[in-house]
Protein backbone atom coordinates (compact mmCIF):
# COMPACT_ATOMS: atom_id res chain seq x y z
CA UNK A 1 0.00 0.00 0.00
CA UNK A 2 1.40 3.38 -1.02
CA UNK A 3 2.07 6.28 1.34
CA UNK A 4 -0.33 9.06 0.28
CA UNK A 5 0.97 12.62 0.36
CA UNK A 6 -0.31 16.15 -0.15
CA UNK A 7 1.59 19.43 -0.27
CA UNK A 8 0.39 22.81 1.00
CA UNK A 9 2.49 25.78 -0.16
CA UNK A 10 1.54 29.14 -1.66
CA UNK A 11 4.46 28.99 -4.14
CA UNK A 12 3.72 26.97 -7.28
CA UNK A 13 7.43 26.28 -7.92
CA UNK A 14 7.83 24.91 -4.38
CA UNK A 15 4.89 22.52 -4.86
CA UNK A 16 6.26 21.40 -8.21
CA UNK A 17 9.73 20.85 -6.76
CA UNK A 18 8.43 18.62 -3.97
CA UNK A 19 6.40 16.60 -6.45
CA UNK A 20 9.47 16.06 -8.65
CA UNK A 21 11.52 14.94 -5.65
CA UNK A 22 8.77 12.58 -4.53
CA UNK A 23 8.29 10.95 -7.94
CA UNK A 24 11.40 8.76 -7.61
CA UNK A 25 10.02 6.97 -4.54
CA UNK A 26 7.73 4.25 -5.86
CA UNK A 27 6.10 3.56 -2.50
CA UNK A 28 4.87 7.17 -2.24
CA UNK A 29 1.83 8.61 -3.99
CA UNK A 30 1.39 12.30 -4.79
CA UNK A 31 -2.33 12.89 -4.22
CA UNK A 32 -2.84 16.66 -4.48
CA UNK A 33 -1.38 20.08 -3.74
CA UNK A 34 -2.94 23.28 -2.40
CA UNK A 35 -1.92 26.92 -2.23
CA UNK A 36 -3.65 27.88 1.02
CA UNK A 37 -5.26 26.60 4.21
CA UNK A 38 -8.84 27.25 3.14
CA UNK A 39 -8.63 25.11 -0.02
CA UNK A 40 -6.85 22.35 1.88
CA UNK A 41 -9.50 22.08 4.57
CA UNK A 42 -12.26 22.16 1.98
CA UNK A 43 -10.82 19.79 -0.63
CA UNK A 44 -8.21 17.51 0.92
CA UNK A 45 -9.23 13.83 0.73
CA UNK A 46 -9.43 11.57 3.76
CA UNK A 47 -6.83 8.97 4.74
CA UNK A 48 -3.79 11.09 3.90
CA UNK A 49 -0.55 9.76 5.35
CA UNK A 50 1.75 12.78 4.97
CA UNK A 51 1.46 16.58 4.64
CA UNK A 52 4.40 18.57 3.30
CA UNK A 53 3.50 21.93 4.76
CA UNK A 54 4.74 25.49 4.34
CA UNK A 55 4.35 27.89 7.25
CA UNK A 56 4.03 31.46 6.00
CA UNK A 57 1.12 31.67 3.58
CA UNK A 58 -1.53 34.31 2.82
CA UNK A 59 -4.50 34.65 5.22
CA UNK A 60 -3.70 31.64 7.45
CA UNK A 61 -0.38 29.92 8.18
CA UNK A 62 0.53 26.24 8.36
CA UNK A 63 0.01 26.02 12.12
CA UNK A 64 -3.58 27.18 11.66
CA UNK A 65 -4.17 24.30 9.26
CA UNK A 66 -3.05 21.80 11.88
CA UNK A 67 -5.30 23.38 14.52
CA UNK A 68 -8.32 23.06 12.21
CA UNK A 69 -7.50 19.66 10.72
CA UNK A 70 -10.50 17.30 11.10
CA UNK A 71 -9.71 14.07 12.89
CA UNK A 72 -6.30 12.57 13.57
CA UNK A 73 -3.35 14.41 12.03
CA UNK A 74 -1.27 12.67 9.37
CA UNK A 75 2.53 12.82 9.46
CA UNK A 76 3.56 16.48 9.19
CA UNK A 77 6.77 17.62 7.50
CA UNK A 78 7.31 21.38 7.51
CA UNK A 79 9.13 22.82 4.48
CA UNK A 80 9.88 26.51 4.87
CA UNK A 81 12.40 29.25 4.19
CA UNK A 82 12.36 30.37 7.84
CA UNK A 83 14.20 28.70 10.72
CA UNK A 84 12.53 30.61 13.58
CA UNK A 85 9.48 28.32 13.65
CA UNK A 86 11.32 25.07 14.35
CA UNK A 87 10.52 24.85 18.05
CA UNK A 88 6.84 25.59 17.45
CA UNK A 89 6.79 23.02 14.64
CA UNK A 90 8.08 20.22 16.85
CA UNK A 91 5.66 21.27 19.58
CA UNK A 92 2.98 20.51 16.96
CA UNK A 93 4.39 16.95 16.74
CA UNK A 94 5.99 17.53 13.33
CA UNK A 95 8.12 14.63 12.11
CA UNK A 96 10.68 16.91 10.43
CA UNK A 97 11.49 20.51 9.57
CA UNK A 98 13.21 21.23 6.24
CA UNK A 99 14.64 24.55 5.14
CA UNK A 100 14.34 25.68 1.54
CA UNK A 101 16.00 25.12 -0.87
CA UNK A 102 15.73 21.36 -0.41
CA UNK A 103 18.64 19.09 -1.32
CA UNK A 104 18.02 15.55 -2.57
CA UNK A 105 20.14 14.15 0.26
CA UNK A 106 18.06 15.96 2.88
CA UNK A 107 14.84 14.81 1.21
CA UNK A 108 16.12 11.20 1.23
CA UNK A 109 16.54 11.48 5.00
CA UNK A 110 12.96 12.72 5.37
CA UNK A 111 11.62 9.89 3.23
CA UNK A 112 13.44 7.34 5.41
CA UNK A 113 12.00 8.89 8.56
CA UNK A 114 8.50 8.80 7.08
CA UNK A 115 8.87 5.13 6.13
CA UNK A 116 10.09 4.27 9.64
CA UNK A 117 7.18 6.15 11.19
CA UNK A 118 4.60 4.48 8.94
CA UNK A 119 6.05 1.02 9.66
CA UNK A 120 5.95 1.67 13.40
CA UNK A 121 2.29 2.64 13.17
CA UNK A 122 1.51 -0.44 11.09
CA UNK A 123 3.16 -2.68 13.68
CA UNK A 124 1.28 -0.92 16.48
CA UNK A 125 -2.03 -1.35 14.61
CA UNK A 126 -1.26 -5.02 13.92
CA UNK A 127 -0.47 -5.60 17.59
CA UNK A 128 -3.66 -3.86 18.67
CA UNK A 129 -5.70 -5.84 16.14
CA UNK A 130 -4.15 -9.07 17.44
CA UNK A 131 -5.05 -8.11 21.01
CA UNK A 132 -8.64 -7.37 19.95
CA UNK A 133 -8.88 -10.69 18.11
CA UNK A 134 -7.58 -12.62 21.12
CA UNK A 135 -9.98 -10.75 23.39
CA UNK A 136 -12.89 -11.54 21.05
CA UNK A 137 -11.98 -15.24 20.97
CA UNK A 138 -11.64 -15.35 24.75
CA UNK A 139 -15.05 -13.73 25.13
CA UNK A 140 -16.56 -16.16 22.63
CA UNK A 141 -15.06 -19.17 24.40
CA UNK A 142 -16.29 -17.87 27.73
CA UNK A 143 -19.82 -17.52 26.38
CA UNK A 144 -19.68 -20.99 24.86
CA UNK A 145 -18.70 -22.48 28.23
CA UNK A 146 -20.93 -20.25 30.32
CA UNK A 147 -23.14 -21.96 32.85
CA UNK A 148 -26.22 -20.87 34.78
CA UNK A 149 -27.97 -22.42 37.74
CA UNK A 150 -31.61 -23.51 37.49
CA UNK A 151 -33.87 -24.09 40.48
CA UNK A 152 -36.47 -26.78 39.80
CA UNK A 153 -38.85 -28.84 41.94
CA UNK A 154 -36.27 -31.62 41.74
CA UNK A 155 -33.39 -29.45 43.01
CA UNK A 156 -30.70 -27.22 41.55
CA UNK A 157 -29.05 -27.91 38.19
CA UNK A 158 -25.91 -26.31 36.73
CA UNK A 159 -26.41 -26.18 32.95
CA UNK A 160 -24.14 -25.24 30.05
CA UNK A 161 -25.76 -22.70 27.74
CA UNK A 162 -24.16 -24.21 24.64
CA UNK A 163 -26.11 -27.44 25.29
CA UNK A 164 -29.44 -25.63 25.50
CA UNK A 165 -31.57 -25.63 22.33
CA UNK A 166 -34.41 -23.32 23.29
CA UNK A 167 -36.48 -22.07 26.21
CA UNK A 168 -40.27 -22.29 26.25
CA UNK A 169 -42.83 -20.47 28.40
CA UNK A 170 -45.57 -22.68 29.81
CA UNK A 171 -47.95 -20.77 32.06
CA UNK A 172 -46.12 -19.83 35.25
CA UNK A 173 -43.25 -22.15 34.35
CA UNK A 174 -40.38 -22.11 31.90
CA UNK A 175 -39.13 -25.26 30.20
CA UNK A 176 -35.48 -25.60 29.15
CA UNK A 177 -35.12 -27.93 26.17
CA UNK A 178 -31.93 -29.88 25.60
CA UNK A 179 -31.30 -32.62 23.03
CA UNK A 180 -32.04 -35.43 25.47
CA UNK A 181 -33.86 -33.82 28.38
CA UNK A 182 -36.02 -30.97 29.68
CA UNK A 183 -35.85 -29.00 32.89
CA UNK A 184 -38.75 -26.96 34.28
CA UNK A 185 -38.42 -23.97 36.58
CA UNK A 186 -40.83 -21.47 38.10
CA UNK A 187 -39.95 -18.18 36.41
CA UNK A 188 -40.89 -15.98 33.47
CA UNK A 189 -39.61 -16.08 29.91
CA UNK A 190 -39.03 -12.35 30.08
CA UNK A 191 -36.49 -12.71 32.87
CA UNK A 192 -34.43 -15.14 30.80
CA UNK A 193 -34.78 -13.02 27.67
CA UNK A 194 -33.14 -10.15 29.55
CA UNK A 195 -30.54 -12.36 31.20
CA UNK A 196 -29.38 -14.19 28.06
CA UNK A 197 -29.55 -11.55 25.31
CA UNK A 198 -25.73 -11.22 25.31
CA UNK A 199 -25.39 -15.00 25.01
CA UNK A 200 -27.13 -15.23 21.62
CA UNK A 201 -30.56 -16.23 22.88
CA UNK A 202 -33.31 -14.47 20.94
CA UNK A 203 -37.05 -14.37 21.37
CA UNK A 204 -38.81 -15.63 18.24
CA UNK A 205 -42.44 -15.54 19.42
CA UNK A 206 -44.39 -14.90 22.61
CA UNK A 207 -43.38 -18.18 24.20
CA UNK A 208 -39.96 -19.12 22.79
CA UNK A 209 -36.31 -18.12 23.18
CA UNK A 210 -33.93 -19.85 20.79
CA UNK A 211 -30.18 -20.40 21.08
CA UNK A 212 -28.72 -18.92 17.86
CA UNK A 213 -25.74 -21.28 18.11
CA UNK A 214 -28.11 -24.17 17.39
CA UNK A 215 -29.92 -22.56 14.44
CA UNK A 216 -29.17 -24.53 11.28
CA UNK A 217 -31.56 -22.86 8.83
CA UNK A 218 -34.05 -19.99 8.58
CA UNK A 219 -36.93 -20.45 6.12
CA UNK A 220 -39.18 -17.55 5.15
CA UNK A 221 -42.91 -18.26 5.12
CA UNK A 222 -46.02 -16.31 4.15
CA UNK A 223 -47.15 -13.14 5.92
CA UNK A 224 -43.65 -12.37 7.25
CA UNK A 225 -43.30 -15.47 9.41
CA UNK A 226 -40.27 -17.79 9.44
CA UNK A 227 -39.43 -21.36 10.36
CA UNK A 228 -36.31 -21.78 12.48
CA UNK A 229 -34.63 -25.18 11.99
CA UNK A 230 -32.46 -26.23 14.90
CA UNK A 231 -29.43 -28.54 14.95
CA UNK A 232 -31.67 -31.49 15.94
CA UNK A 233 -33.95 -30.72 12.93
CA UNK A 234 -36.76 -29.39 15.13
CA UNK A 235 -38.73 -26.61 13.45
CA UNK A 236 -39.88 -23.59 15.49
CA UNK A 237 -42.01 -20.67 14.34
CA UNK A 238 -40.67 -17.13 14.31
CA UNK A 239 -43.59 -14.71 14.02
CA UNK A 240 -43.45 -11.48 12.04
CA UNK A 241 -43.53 -9.35 15.21
CA UNK A 242 -40.03 -10.69 16.02
CA UNK A 243 -38.56 -10.68 12.49
CA UNK A 244 -35.96 -8.05 13.46
CA UNK A 245 -33.97 -10.82 15.22
CA UNK A 246 -33.56 -12.84 12.01
CA UNK A 247 -30.37 -11.01 11.05
CA UNK A 248 -28.87 -11.80 14.47
CA UNK A 249 -29.87 -15.46 14.31
CA UNK A 250 -28.41 -15.88 10.83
Amino acid sequence: MKIKCICVDDEALARQGIQILLNKYKDFEWVASYCDVEDTLREAPENIDVIFLDIEMPNQNGFTLLEQWPGALPIVVFITAYNQYAIQAFEQQALDYILKPISEKRFDQVISRIRDNVNQHKKARSTEQLKLTISHLQTKLFKQDKEICLKTDEGYFQIKLRELLYIEAAGDHVCFHFINKQLITRNTLRSYAEQLIDDQFYQINKSLLVNAQHVKQVIKRRFGDYNIILSNDLSLKLTRHYKSVVQHII
